[in-house]
């Protein structure tokens, strides 16, 4: 049971790809970790018992990985709805007429977000050079850099996911309005990536970079797959995919899977200090058990055991946390796993466990009702992300941005199982813009007066007036 229940995700995430290309696309940060979760539960419950040196004890064997699949499974559903084909025919509708080449005059959006980008950049490696310490060659922990680190830095760690996914609206957005992709945006992910690399990154933040990166061509597979129903990634590639982006692409790629190799060997070996077998050890466990581990401690307690506490989760969780304005899920899962005071110890140095998700859930809501808010939290998904995918393809960029926003609060609880971010003041008012934007966007639009129009100015008038 345990095995058809992983396979059978993994297969899912697969036909996805096969025949629903605009929500594999879309999914990308989340299918990832999806899969990868579930081949690290399969490997518990499979293999075990097997010792977790971050718990200190051993884990395993056992039923996550049924439980852990259904969640998946309640997660992923209600995109089949959303995204259903008359629905993707009808927003490919709004896509604009392609237009002939933009004349050399005029300041578009994208080249404006090109020119403040490298801008930047530049100021962020000049600031990194002139700091003097270079965590890859200095070999510290990239949270070490992160606590020191200016603040150039620190607005590429908390929003430099917005910034790549705004970098790949643009880089799709030239698609749609006149079948050309703009390169310029895949320079500034390589630059920005190779920025990650220098602080000490290993793997989260080229996987988070990439993915948001390539999350808004779903809006391009939307388009090109209008009045084809059911196209499958491979068939629609060749219609929107010419030589050039397919070199860039496969360059990005193997670029970044360098980087990540090195910076996990480095890490390992030269950071850490591992050697040999430890090293290995230190990297199976890294990828195969840490994933889930804390997961699979909960699933016992809770579905199993039936052992959880509704009121003291939520206390934990909301009210008195260990360290209030952090994502407080793993804070109360490791208090219930490893207990005190190696928990605070942990959390106040700056170090949690990975996981989160689904398990939480099952913490708050009980091991029946949890079914139920697990649904419902991917429906709000499923239609937050076609309104961010909808805006894309009709020009509503100020929309799109504002529901990546709202949307990020969703990813970071699939990826670590947050649901303080609810409680947030500043969450609600992001969900109140959107709603603006999306009134205020609708309404302009159709009086020709676009909020974020594409073309801002003409650059022959702007040197005129400025001449004058």
């Amino acid at each position: 049971m345990t095995l058809l229940a992983g396979v059978s995700v993994l297969l899912f995430i697969v036909w996805l790809g096969l025949f629903r290309s605009t929500i594999f696309v879309c999914l990308a940060f989340l299918l990832f970790t999806f899969a990868w979760r579930t081949i690290s539960s399969l490997y518990i419950d499979l293999s075990g018992p097997v010792f977790s040196s971050q718990l200190q004890m051993f884990i395993g064997p056992g039923l996550m990985t049924v439980f852990q699949s259904i969640a998946y499974f309640l997660t992923l559903v209600p995109f089949l709805w959303v995204f259903n084909s008359a629905a993707l025919d009808e927003w490919a509708r709004s896509a604009p007429t392609p237009e002939p080449r933009a004349s050399h005059s005029q300041l578009t959006l994208s080249d404006a977000t090109f020119y403040a980008s490298v801008l930047f950049l530049v100021l962020l490696f000049g600031a990194l050079i002139q700091g003097g310490v270079i965590p890859l060659f200095a070999k510290i922990e990239r949270w070490t850099f992160n606590e020191q680190a200016n603040v150039l830095h620190q607005f590429v760690i908390e929003r430099g996911d917005m910034l790549c996914f705004w970098w790949g609206t643009m880089f799709v957005a030239e698609w749609l309005r006149r079948r050309r992709y703009d390169y310029r945006f895949l320079s500034l992910l390589a630059a920005m990536i190779f920025y990650m690399f220098l602080v000490g990154g290993r793997f989260s933040p080229f996987y988070r970079y990439c993915a948001f990166f390539v999350i808004p061509f779903s809006a391009a597979l939307l388009v090109q797959a209008r009045g084809l129903g059911s196209a499958s990634l491979f068939s629609l590639m060749p219609r929107i995919a010419d030589r050039r982006i397919v070199l860039a692409g496969t360059g990005v790629i193997a670029a970044t899977a360098a980087m990540i190799a090195f910076a996990l060997y480095w890490n390992l070996t030269r950071v850490r200090g591992f050697e040999g077998e430890a090293a290995r050890g230190a990297f199976v466990e890294r990828v195969l058990v840490q994933p889930s581990e804390i997961g699979w401690a909960s699933y016992q307690r809770v579905l199993v055991n039936g052992d959880w506490d509704a009121r003291h989760a939520f206390d934990a969780l909301f009210e008195r946390p260990i360290v209030a304005g952090r994502n407080t899920t793993p804070q109360f899962l490791m208090s219930e796993t490893i207990g005190e005071p190696r928990t605070t110890e942990h959390i106040t140095g700056g170090f949690q466990f990975a996981g989160g998700f689904p398990e939480i859930f099952f913490e708050l809501f009980g091991p029946y009702f949890g079914w139920i808010f697990l649904l419902g939290a991917g429906w709000l998904t499923a239609l937050i992300s076609a309104v961010m995918i909808r805006s894309i393809v009709a020009e509503r960029y100020l929309t799109a941005a504002l529901s990546f926003y709202v949307l990020y609060g969703f990813y970071v609880m699939y990826i670590g199982g947050m649901l303080n971010f609810v409680a947030t003041p500043t969450y609600w008012v992001k969900i109140a813009a959107l709603f603006a934007a999306i009134v205020m966007e609708e309404r302009a639009q159709r009086l020709g007066r676009p909020i974020l129009p594409w073309v801002l100015a003409d650059r022959t008038r702007l040197f005129r007036r400025s001449a004058v």
